[in-house]
């Protein structure tokens, strides 16, 4: 669950982009489910982490 600080900027920005105001359930239900999704995508995998290569420290970003 998130604070409710998060769910307001959720609502913010949901209008501001889809110009649509939320009710506070239908925000935080909306914020929960990105947040959800966020994590499924970028937690550990079932078969183990998946590093990146990482760049030699001589080589510029």
């Amino acid at each position: 669950m998130l604070p409710k600080k998060a769910v307001e900027e959720f609502k913010q920005i949901y209008k501001r982009s889809y110009k649509i105001e939320l009710t506070d359930e239908e925000a935080s239900d909306k914020a929960n489910r990105l947040v959800r999704l966020y994590q499924a995508v970028y937690s550990d995998p079932a078969f183990g982490r998946v590093e990146l290569p990482k760049k030699p420290s001589h080589e510029k970003r």
